[in-house]
């Protein structure tokens, strides 16, 4: 190759080099910039669907609490969104599904389909992927800081009181149904930030603080 096409070629390869790294910091940069307003944008859209899940033409508008049986006068149906649970400390913002299959989980956060709604006085359970959109910063999460649900019928929120690791074959052991005392229990594959599967579970315990009906 002559000396001068030698030349030439290198120095269109470090043009090339150049160019390529400002283009690679100028797109981290703005990742890093828009990631907060990406994030708000995502919360204001679920948001969004709940809004339209109250005001649409299924019976999940149409739910509301009996406050002498504590119990629902109607029930959502299976993949309904009957809810918005928010974590303040943790900036934790998901919809909530009736029902927690993997189809379901892909969405937002489920609720154990066999387990009670909040202002019923029993056991609660919610279940949601590692990922930062759903349960993935639970392990941020302290003893005293609040649960917020936001249901189609009322406000509730519970004061976390404990949190435990355990092994996801104990799930059904560890997460018993009662409805002596209403308790919202949430958990997630842990750790949460590594990749693959995962044979323990993070679960949370809270207990009801306030309500509000609407």
């Amino acid at each position: 190759m002559p000396k001068k096409t030698l030349e030439k070629s290198k120095v269109i390869v470090k043009q090339l080099a150049i160019a390529f790294f400002f283009t690679a910091f100028f797109v981290f940069l703005t990742l890093t910039i828009t990631k907060n307003k990406v994030d708000k944008a995502i919360r204001l859209v679920n948001s969004f669907a709940v809004i339209q899940n109250y005001n649409g033409n299924g019976k999940t508008k149409n739910i509301q609490i009996n406050t002498m049986t504590k119990r629902l006068v109607e029930y959502p149906n299976f993949g309904d969104i009957w809810a918005r649970i928010t974590i303040p400390t943790a900036e934790i913002e998901a919809n909530v599904y009736h029902g927690d299959t993997l189809d379901l989980l892909k969405f937002g956060v489920g609720h154990h389909a066999g387990t009670y709604f909040p202002g019923e006085g029993g056991t609660i359970i919610i279940a949601g992927h590692n990922s930062s959109r759903d349960f993935g910063r639970l392990p941020k999460t302290q003893v005293g800081d609040e649960i917020i649900i936001k249901a189609v019928y009322g406000t509730y929120t519970y004061k976390i009181d404990s949190y435990e690791i355990i092994e996801a074959k104990a799930l059904n052991e560890k997460l018993e149904i009662n409805d002596s005392k209403e308790v919202l229990m949430i958990y997630t594959c842990y750790p949460v930030d590594t990749p693959g599967y995962k044979s323990k579970r993070y679960v949370i315990y809270a207990s009801l603080v306030g309500d509000s009906n609407e």
